[in-house]
This record gives C-alpha cells, structure tokens and sequence, in this order.
C-alpha cells in the first residue's frame, strides 16, 4: 500500500501548493520573485485554455515518472527514484520589475545534490512560436543561470533538439533550447499505457484522463490538419510540366508543410503498433533543419515527389510513402528479400502471396530480377490466379527481391490542402494494416551437421569428437 500512499501524498501537495518533494520556494527564491504553484486543477478562465493545459501538465509531472522519465530524456536530463520535481506558472524573474517577460512555466528537477532548471512557453491551437519572445526567454535564462528552454506547441518536430523556429546562436552558447509537440506528448502518454509500463493503478487512471483530456477538441491539441495556401497552384504546376521554381515561396511552403505531415505520420504509425516509429533521416541532414529543407526543396523540384521513410520496430523493412505530384496518388511500399532456397519463380511468389492475407486492387506486386532485366509488376488478385506471370522474359530467372506496393489515385482530391492530409493519413494506417504488419523477412535456416567422412575405418562419432583428450603419464 506504500506506493498509495506516497501518492496521495504527492497529489495532495501539488495541488494545495506544498512543497513536498521538491526543493522548496526558498531554494529558487533568488531567482523568482512570482510564481504559481502548478495546480492539478486550476482556477483560470474558461477562455484561457494555455494557460490551463499549462498548469495541468506541469503539475502532472511530479505525480507520473515514467512520463516525466520519458519527456526528460529527450532534453538529456536523467530522472530517477530519487528525484524531486516543482513546477510553477506565471513565472517572474528577478530583475524584471516590470514583468514584460512572463514565461509560462518554471521546472524545477533536484537529484543528486544538482539542481536543474528549465523556462517553459506554452502554445496551443493555431498559435505558433514566436522568434522573438524565445529569444527574450533565452536571454532570461542566461541572465538567471537557468540551463534550458523548453517550447510546447502544436508544431512539429524530428527531435526535440531541433525546435521549428530559428533563433541566433549565440544565444544557445550556455542555455539549450528544444521544443516539445503536444502531439508527441500525447504519443508518450499512449506509448506508456500500450506497454504496459505503469505499475501503480492510481498513476494509470491519471495518465487515461490526461490522455482523454488532450485528445477532446476543446483542448486546443491539434495534429498537422493541412497543406499550406499554395499547395494547389504547386500541383497543378507539376501535372502540367511547368517548371517549380525554388526560390517560389509556395515550394518552400509546400516542402516545409511535407516535414511537418512526415512528423504527424510518425506519431500516427506509434500510436497504431503501440511502439515508436522513427523516420529515417540522413544523419547531416538530422543535424540541420536549414540544410534538410534546403535539400528537400531541390529534390522536390527535380522529382516532384514528396517521400519520407518510417522504421517499425522489428518490421520486415522499412516504410516509403511517396506523393507523386504528377500522378496525383499516393504510393506507400516495403520491400523484402526473396527466399534463396526456393528456386522457381513460381515458389517465390506464393512465398510472398502466403502472408499478404487480404484482397486489395490497389496493391501491386513488383519483382527485381539479375543483372540488368528490367522490374516487371502485376496485381496482387492476378498473380494469385497465376503466380508465373510476373516472370522476366528470360525463363530461367528467378527474382530476387519484391516490392509490394499499395497505389491509390486521388484525383481532385489530391489539391485540396485538408483531403490531401486526411487521405495520406487514411492510406499509410491501411497498407501497414493490410499488408506491413504480415510481411516477414526472409532468413535462411540455420546450417546442418555435415555427416563424418570415411576414412579407412569407423567414422567418428559426435561423442568420440568432443570427448576430453586424456593427460599424458
């Protein structure tokens, strides 16, 4: 019952103000001159829905360390049995007497005789970031000794140390600066109840209300919903032949708008399988978000595709999802090895066609062949009839690998900046439900004992082989 207990100890002091478990009003007092208490339930307009879900969240995370595990580690912060966590709103800093900055949250994380602290602005709905007032909260925190800037908001990211606003770097020379989605917040919260990983019954019925809380529309947490103003004129400009212009501001914007979708999927995917998906993202291009819309924006305007690859966890491989501009569908693919020890190409397509359970006209099977031969492709219902079709024109060629492929044409669909999301995010849900989920990748079986060869005599056994030599007298 101890766990209970320490509990409703924690609850009853976050809510009425105390300072158990943390460092104490005194501790910070030479920094803050005014700050709220982070209340469970707090007493705010109605109206004032940022600073509601403020409150909430900050004071939740004292009372479900997993969560708080989780989130802290994407911000290189270890939390432990040992830690103790304040949080306060409507924070004032010394040395601002006329409180012109007000950042929205203060936490406090003390472990180990260390204590850490972090500056939080919260954004909710259709607010975004500002540059400006993050790089007046980054100065504060240098000025105030403070080691991080955290950002909330319904904008996403790759990782939470690459926040989606641009901000001087000198000024994150000594304070860090990431930035949490609240989608990707939400994502946790589901991550931790799918994997069971919450013990304590009382801390799981208060991660399932946060979870319902964050998911009702009131709340203001939000997914990417649509594609910028310009995406229209951009697919017609690609189906048409015309030229896409870099520099045009609805390329960057419709790149930009790309990123963000990608992200969305991400956590979509995660939700889906009850484990993290990761986008695959090339390492440099990881590293700067200037250089990665850069380099998108000019491989968009070759190609006119927009692609993104996504890793499930212990999937037979990876995802591709693939906008073509020109085509106007929606292509979503894995690709898998064939198996070596079957030889015909007959075997290996009914090896494929085995796990593929469901009927769907939109899946395409798609065979790699040797040496230089051409790809050759067919409908899944075709090849079920009639397995050998797919064959190279050379009959003695089996392929080596196959591609499945879930094409859908959208149409009209395809230019409008809210059917586009919703369908993209109809149609990766179904191909992982139809085909990713009972793809397995092929691995050969593991060797045989080779049977003894004969040598003038009886053969040795297994036994006489690994039988200890005897000392000699």
């Amino acid at each position: 019952m101890q766990p209970k207990v320490d509990f409703f100890r924690k609850l009853a002091f976050s809510t009425m103000g105390g300072n158990f478990y943390g460092v104490g009003h005194m501790a910070i007092s030479e920094i803050m001159v005014q700050g709220e208490k982070a209340r469970l339930f707090p007493v705010v307009s109605e109206t004032n829905k940022e600073n509601r879900i403020a409150a909430i969240f900050l004071a939740l995370l004292p009372l479900l360390p997993d969560l708080t595990a989780k989130l802290m580690q994407s911000i290189n912060i270890r939390t432990g049995v040992r830690t103790s966590i304040e949080c306060f709103t409507e924070v004032v800093l010394k040395n601002d007497s006329e409180k012109k900055d007000r950042p929205d949250g203060l936490i406090v994380i003390k472990s180990g005789g260390k204590m850490r602290l972090a500056l939080v602005e919260f954004k909710i709905g259709k607010k975004d970031l500002e540059q400006d007032q993050v790089e007046r909260y980054l100065k504060l925190a240098k000025d105030h000794g403070i080691e991080n800037v955290i950002t909330i908001s319904n904008q996403f990211v790759a990782r939470a140390d690459h926040p989606p606003i641009q901000v001087s770097k000198t000024l994150l020379k000594k304070v860090g600066l990431f930035h949490w989605s609240w989608m990707s917040i939400l994502t946790n919260c589901q991550l931790l109840l799918t994997e069971d990983m919450i013990a304590d019954p009382l801390q799981k019925m208060m991660l399932e209300e946060f979870i319902r809380f964050l998911t009702h529309p009131s709340t203001g947490v939000a997914g990417f919903t649509q594609m910028n103003k310009g995406w229209k004129d951009v697919v017609t400009k690609a189906k048409t032949g015309a030229l896409l212009q870099k520099s045009a501001p609805e390329v960057e914007a419709t790149v930009a708008g790309w990123l963000e979708e990608q992200r969305d999927i991400c956590l979509l995917l995660s939700r889906m399988v009850g484990k993290p998906v990761q986008q695959k993202i090339n390492a440099k291009l990881l590293k700067d978000n200037v250089l990665r819309l850069k380099t998108e924006i000019a491989k968009f305007c070759e190609t006119k595709d927009l692609t993104a690859i996504y890793q499930v966890p212990d999937a037979a491989s990876d995802i591709l999802v693939e906008a073509d501009l020109t085509r106007r569908t929606i292509d979503v693919s894995m690709k898998v090895k064939a198996p070596a020890n079957k030889q015909s190409t007959k075997a290996r397509v009914n090896w494929l066609l085995r796990m593929i359970k469901d009927e769907d006209d939109r899946i395409i099977i798609r065979a790699f062949w040797p040496s230089k031969v051409g790809h050759t492709q067919n409908r899944l219902a075709d090849l079920r009839e009639k397995p050998k079709i797919i064959q190279a024109e050379n009959a003695k060629l089996a392929p080596h690998s196959f591609q499945i492929l879930l094409i859908e044409p959208l149409a009209g669909r395809f230019a409008g900046t809210r059917t586009f999301i919703e369908d993209v995010e109809r149609i990766v849900p179904e191909f992982y439900s139809l085909v990713g989920q009972h793809l397995k990748a092929w691995q050969p079986s593991a060797p045989k004992l080779r049977a003894p060869k004969e040598d003038q005599g009886e053969s040795p056994s297994l036994l006489t082989l690994t039988k200890p030599i005897p000392a000699s007298s």
